[in-house]
């Protein structure tokens, strides 16, 4: 039985042999992969800011009325 170790080398090994032929059919998979990570970001970021936008203000969730 192989141990943990080994496999995870054996893993990392066939990743970087796939990534090295990859690299060989796109040249510029490194700024791909950078475009994708941003626009990832950008998402989030986004995605985050909508969420706080949706949310109701605190003022006005608590349904109490206020009588000045």
């Amino acid at each position: 039985m192989e141990s943990n170790e080994h496999k995870k080398e054996l893993i990392e090994q066939q990743f970087q042999e796939l990534f090295d032929k990859a690299k060989e059919l796109y040249p510029n998979i490194d700024e791909a992969v950078a475009t994708i990570n941003n626009i990832t970001a950008q998402t989030t970021n986004l995605q985050d800011y909508l969420n706080l936008t949706m949310q109701t203000p605190t003022e006005t969730s608590n349904n109490q009325i206020t009588i000045a």
